[in-house]
């Protein structure tokens, strides 16, 4: 892995022209959201509140977003509560650095992102394919839970891929029981 320049920054605080090159890193590793990634737009559903991005000679090869929600714990699914959380999103690396340790990084610049936010939980959803490097990078899967989103189209759908959380500033016995979750507003 070559030094690699990490910043943490909110969204307010980036420029127009810092969107465009993260929309291109975000369209090389997501390309079937290429029609999402247009017009310097580096988001798909709701803008995160923060970004981590790593560069390497000043050129973005890693991000992650951060956007702070609570996640609904839906009674009729178990005993539960709302549940504050850093809901990450927007996870990229460069296909050109897979592989060679950028990832783990990315998500290590993520927990220490989201201990500095003093969230209870880290949460994410992710494909079946890379639940194996969430959970080898420290993110627990929460079996047999299903999130109930605003997806990217506008529609409410039930979301069964994995949903994994970290413990970020409680422990992991703090996480509600319940078996769906509903996150109300679009997912990043």
């Amino acid at each position: 892995m070559t030094e690699l320049v990490w910043s943490v920054s909110w969204e307010t605080d980036l420029d127009d022209a810092e969107h465009e090159p993260l929309t291109a890193l975000l369209a090389r590793a997501y390309p079937a959201e290429t029609d999402r990634l247009v017009g310097g737009r580096s988001w798909t559903g709701a803008r995160p509140e923060l970004r981590i991005v790593a560069r390497d000679g000043g050129v973005p090869v890693a991000h992650a977003g951060i956007i702070r929600r609570f996640l609904r714990a839906d009674p009729h699914h178990g005993p539960g509560r709302d549940v504050l959380v850093g809901h990450v999103g927007l996870v990229a690396v460069d296909p050109d650095q897979h592989r060679g340790g950028v990832g783990r990084a990315l998500m290590a610049q993520v927990v220490d992102t989201l201990v500095g936010l003093d969230v209870p939980f880290g949460f994410l959803t992710c494909g079946p394919d890379v639940e194996g490097f969430y959970r080898a990078v420290g993110w627990t899967r929460l079996p047999g839970v299903a999130v109930r989103m605003v997806s990217i189209d506008d529609c409410v759908v039930t979301d069964q891929d994995p949903a994994m959380v970290h413990a970020a500033g409680r422990p992991l016995t703090d996480w509600p029981a319940a078996s769906v979750l509903a996150q109300d507003g679009r997912g990043i």
